[in-house]
């Protein structure tokens, strides 16, 4: 979840690597994953979707997301791929 002037945005992590000026290769599957969890959250009542065509197509199967309970969190080893304020390591020449 991204907070960016006062608005809130489900976003995937290859996209925030973007948005910071890195390579990123944001593919269809990608894309897919992040629109099937928007409205996933949607359907919760954890969110609303301000422009629901934005999320229509395209949209994975649930088959290809792992949901966690919270209750089951610890025993899994959740490691985030992007860090939200946090410059990354400049590459020794």
């Amino acid at each position: 979840i991204l907070h960016k002037q006062g608005k809130y945005y489900i976003v995937h992590f290859k996209e925030l690597f973007a948005l910071d000026g890195l390579p990123s290769k944001m593919c269809e599957e990608d894309v897919g994953r992040r629109n099937a969890i928007v409205g996933l959250l949607s359907e919760w009542g954890l969110c609303e979707i301000v422009e629901p065509s934005s999320c229509d197509d395209p949209v994975t199967s649930l088959r290809r997301i792992k949901i966690l309970s919270h209750k089951n969190k610890n025993e899994w080893e959740l490691i985030p791929k992007y860090h939200i304020g946090k410059k990354p390591a400049k590459e020794e020449e």
